[in-house]
This record gives C-alpha cells, structure tokens and sequence, in this order.
C-alpha cells in the first residue's frame, strides 16, 4: 500500500494544474473549434451544424477584414516600439545605476504598468479630448492648430497605440533591465581595456548575452499586444470612429457579447489561435537557435 501510494504522489501533485490547464486552456479550445461549426446562440435549444458558413461568413465580412487589417497594423507598430524602446530606455537607467534616482526612474516608468486600463483610459480620453483637452490646449497656446485626436478616423488607431504603449511598456523594460543586470562586470571591464567604447560593447558583448530574454520577450510580446489593445480600444474608441481602431479580438467580443453570434464569434477566434500558432511557430523555428544561453 504504501509503494502504491509512493508511486502515485507524483500525480497528485502534478494533477491540479493538468486538471487547470485542462478546463481553463484546452477546454475553451475545444468550445470555440466545436461552436464556430454550429449555429447556437446559446441561450436557446435551437441547434444547427452549418459546417464553414461561419468562417465564410467572417471573410466576407468588411467589418472583419478591417479589423484583421487593423490588427495587423497594431502588430507591426507596437511589437517593435515594445521591444526597442523599453531596451533604450533600461540601456539609460542601467547607465545611472550608481545613482540613488535610479530607483526613482524605475519607479516612475513602471508606474503606469500597475495602472487599470478603466484608470488609463479615463485619463487619456480626458487629455486627447477635441474639444477642451489637455493636449488641445497646450497646441493652442503655442499657436498649433487643434487636433480630433482619438475621434479623428487617421488618428484613432495611433492613440491606441500610444496609450497601450504608455500602459504596457514597463514591463519589458525592466526584464531588459534584469538582463544588463546580470551582464559579468568583468567583461566590461575587459572590452574597456581593450578599447571598445559603449556603443561596440553594446552589441559585441551585451546584446548576445541578452538573446535568451530577447527571445522571450519578442514572443510573449505578441500576446500582449494582441490582448492589451482590447482595454484600450473598449475605454477609448470603442472601435470607432467607423471601425477605424478595431481589431480582431476587439471584434470577437462584440460578436459574441454584443450581438450573440457566438458561431461567427468562435469562428474568429479559431483564426486568431490559428494566426498566433503560425507566429509563435516562426519565432521559434527562425529565433530559437540564435539564442545563446551560456
């Protein structure tokens, strides 16, 4: 008995977080590839197979494809600037590190990572505001013609983008921050002596040390991305103007909350899944082995 019992406390421990990962994970996998198949707003007994139509349906939808095309252009700013200015900005505070304002910097730039996006988006609807705005008014008394900001089609999806940096930018500055952290002094020392000045030793002897957190963050910034914009957008815009700010997350939730099309609304997130596994897939099989671990 006590072999038996011996042999199974493995699976003890490790089964409340299969079981987690099961139903939390897998299991609305699973709910969303089944119902974008159906036709089931779920509130009736009413169900029906319908096979593709849903996906068909999607693709043909101009609301779908601008958001997809919005989606794209969110990726395309925001995954860069998440990555190369939170590393400037740890390249700068890593720089003052004997300074005692370097825990004041550090402080004050991942302060607004903590932040609610209902507190950030109140703030910033409040500055971007066209009419009587904060940032209107500073352009008004230094003779600048006032902007429509977030209310403006052209502008929309760059406000969101700016919010959603301001918010969420933090925390990729202090993983790089933990990374030059844990950079040997010895070897700047060394490439010192040897005359390399901040620039070569950045990219010479910093930068391939720091590829295991480069990796990491290039892939979980694409989730983030693709998730931290929802707040934004539903505080901010609301999609609008014209579905000019929306994007395909932001499109799943009003199809499935909003007009109860939970069959368009699965079918969508199938293609998001879809999408992010090719991504993630590409990153690992491009980006893995340039990581340098030793």
């Amino acid at each position: 008995m006590r072999i038996s019992l011996r042999r199974l406390a493995p699976y003890f421990f490790v089964g409340p977080a299969v079981l987690s990962v099961a139903v939390f994970l897998y299991g609305p996998l699973i709910a969303s590839a089944v119902l974008s198949v159906l036709d089931w707003n779920l509130l009736s007994s009413d169900v029906s197979f319908v096979g593709t139509r849903n996906y068909a349906v999607m693709f043909s939808s101009v609301d779908f494809r601008l958001s997809a095309w919005n989606t794209l252009l969110y990726c395309a700013i925001l995954i860069p600037a998440q990555i190369v200015l939170p590393l400037l900005l740890a390249v700068m505070i890593h720089a003052v590190r004997r300074s005692p304002l370097q825990g004041f910097y550090r402080g004050s730039l991942f302060l607004p990572t903590i932040v609610a996006y209902s507190v950030a988006g109140v703030a910033w609807s409040w500055m971007l505001n066209p009419v009587n705005g904060l940032f209107n008014e500073l352009f008004g008394y230094f003779g600048f013609p006032k902007s429509r900001w977030h209310t403006d089609p052209d502008l929309a999806l760059l406000c969101v983008c700016l919010v959603t940096f301001w918010k969420t930018f933090g925390l990729n500055m202090l993983l790089w921050l933990a990374a030059l952290a844990n950079i040997p002094p010895e070897l700047r020392e060394a490439s010192q002596l040897d005359g390399a000045g901040p620039g070569r030793h950045f990219f010479t002897i910093s930068l391939p040390l720091m590829t295991p957190t480069a990796f990491f963050i290039s892939v979980t910034t694409l989730f983030h991305v693709l998730d931290d914009i929802v707040g934004v957008i539903d505080v901010l815009t609301h999609g609008g103007p014209a579905g000019r700010s929306s994007s395909l997350l932001y499109f799943l939730w009003q199809q499935g909350l909003q007009f109860f099309q939970f069959g368009q609304a699965s079918a969508v997130a199938v293609i998001i899944i879809v999408v992010v596994l090719v991504a993630t897939w590409l990153q690992f099989r491009l980006g893995e082995n340039k990581v340098h671990y030793g």
